[in-house]
């Protein structure tokens, strides 16, 4: 029973962890295509991609507070460990029942702090996207349809699959985007 348990708490434990680094890595790409007035829900983007903005976010937000969060853990167990040895050694019937009510509480803060720091992790990640996008700039790109026809503008965003081109035309602001087999090649101005 313990070994059906254990699976179960990994693979839910995995299944979370995943959940979360995708929902990062989303809120990185909202925070980046809203940055450059961009509608997010118009730009595909691959799903590894999301998975590898969301993984590097968690450790963005993770790492400074590793050693001390490592601590309070460490603290926390060793505290419970000792105040139920404590208690079993004086333990009375109503000290039993207390130590029974906090374990059961236990998966309650499990849930809210894992809410509270998927919430926190999106958030981060949306303005860390916003943020790259305002240090980026325009990249000028020239993408050539065909040999006579290209369109230039400001690169927004490039998959495998596609590209994101923002151009102004008659002063309004347009994004096209050119599907792998709708161009030949796409040229990028060098920056100094």
């Amino acid at each position: 029973m313990t070994v059906r348990n254990g699976i179960l708490e990994f693979v839910g434990g995995a299944f979370l962890l995943t959940a979360i680094t995708y929902a990062s890595g989303r809120g990185y790409f909202n925070g980046y295509f809203r940055s450059v007035r961009v509608d997010p829900a118009f730009v595909d983007v691959a799903v590894d991609q999301i998975f590898f903005e969301g993984g590097r976010e968690i450790i963005k937000v993770v790492s400074p507070v590793a050693y001390p969060l490592l601590f309070f853990v460490v603290a926390s167990v060793l505290l419970a460990l000792l105040g139920t040895l404590y208690l079993k050694k004086i333990a009375s019937a109503r000290a039993e029942n207390l130590l029974l009510a906090c374990s059961q509480l236990k998966g309650i803060f499990l849930l809210v702090g894992i809410v509270w720091f998927s919430n926190y992790l999106f958030n981060s990640a949306m303005k860390s996207g916003g943020e790259v996008a305002a240090t980026n700039g325009c990249n000028f790109v020239v993408v050539h349809v065909n040999d006579k026809d290209s369109q230039t503008g400001c690169l927004i965003y490039k998959s495998v699959d596609n590209i994101w081109v923002r151009y102004e035309t008659e002063g309004s602001e347009y994004v096209s985007v050119f599907p792998r087999d709708n161009f030949s090649r796409a040229d990028m101005k060098m920056r100094n």
